[in-house]
């Protein structure tokens, strides 16, 4: 059961989307994910193409930050 909480931040299918691609991404670091998956994530993460950045813009997100907690959760994939 959850609890009656006032929404007070209604996600759009566009925002919910940029969520879904982090989420998935991020997934895709954990060492159960295929090698070519976890290179993929690992270049996105590292916004070798602006990917991230460009993602993060569309839902007003810093990609810095994002990095940032990325980095500290997977330190050794940084090196």
């Amino acid at each position: 059961m959850t609890p009656d909480v006032p929404q007070t931040f209604v996600h759009t299918p566009e925002y919910a989307l940029v969520l879904a691609i982090l989420h998935q991404a991020y997934v895709d670091l954990r060492d159960t994910a295929p090698a070519q998956e976890r290179v993929h994530s690992l270049a996105f993460f590292g916004n070798e193409r602006r990917h991230l950045e460009w993602l993060c813009d569309l839902a007003n997100l810093d990609h810095t930050g994002i990095q940032d907690a990325v980095r500290r959760q997977y330190p050794h994939e940084s090196d």
